[in-house]
């Protein structure tokens, strides 16, 4: 299973971040700039575990699970786990060279016109409130919606080993220390006692910290 992080979309504090963050994308024939609030996710409502990572945003292709939505300077930043039916071949595709994409549905925007309007230049759109439907891993050779968004990191989950509980002895134990008292090579270890084992026949005792070995 792997994890990874990437950079979705431009993210803009105020009217002024978002003219100058804003990113360039053109929809029915106008050129328009956008930006999202850095609450614009979040306002929309929905939880970062509800958003799939896609396929060239193919709803029968998921790749994997958004973890983590957060804003991060100038870009809106997700966590995700790959742990999808085509989570293989999202990884293949993020090795070349790693774009993605949003899905969004927007809810809230000020629209900042240019100054001054063209034909072809409307203005930035900084969304307020969005609904992030999905985040695709775009297929090798194509342009991302937003010119930078890539994923930032992808590695492989190692799971941490489990604690090893020590051992409680059920009767008293006879025991020769590892350095023993004059007189005294060996002691009764309480009935209570937690060992740590060391080894075959190495423990530590928890109480005091000594280590001590089996007298066998």
């Amino acid at each position: 299973m792997k994890f990874g992080d990437c950079c979705f979309a431009p993210s803009a504090a105020t009217r002024r971040d978002a003219i100058r963050v804003g990113q360039r994308v053109v929809d029915r024939g106008k050129t328009v700039y956008e930006a999202f609030a850095p609450l614009a996710f979040r306002d929309a409502g929905v939880r970062a575990s509800d958003v799939p990572v896609l396929l060239d945003h193919d709803v029968t292709k998921r790749a994997g699970t958004v973890t983590a939505l957060i804003s991060r300077g100038d870009w809106h930043v997700a966590g995700f786990v790959l742990d999808g039916p085509h989570a293989a071949e999202a990884a293949e595709w993020i090795a070349r060279p790693g774009k993605v994409s949003p899905g969004f549905t927007e809810l809230d925007k000020d629209a900042i016109m240019a100054t001054p309007i063209t034909p072809v230049h409307i203005g930035t759109n900084w969304y307020s409130r969005a609904r992030l439907d999905e985040i695709s891993i775009v297929p090798p050779g194509a342009i991302a919606w937003y010119q930078g968004a890539r994923v930032t990191s992808l590695r492989e989950h190692i799971p941490k080993p489990r604690p090893v509980t020590p051992a409680r002895t059920t009767a008293a134990a006879l025991v020769r220390r590892t350095c023993p008292r004059p007189g005294d090579p060996y002691s009764a270890v309480p009935v209570d006692e937690v060992f740590e084992h060391l080894g075959p026949d190495l423990v530590r005792l928890e109480r005091t910290g000594e280590i001590i070995r089996l007298s066998g």
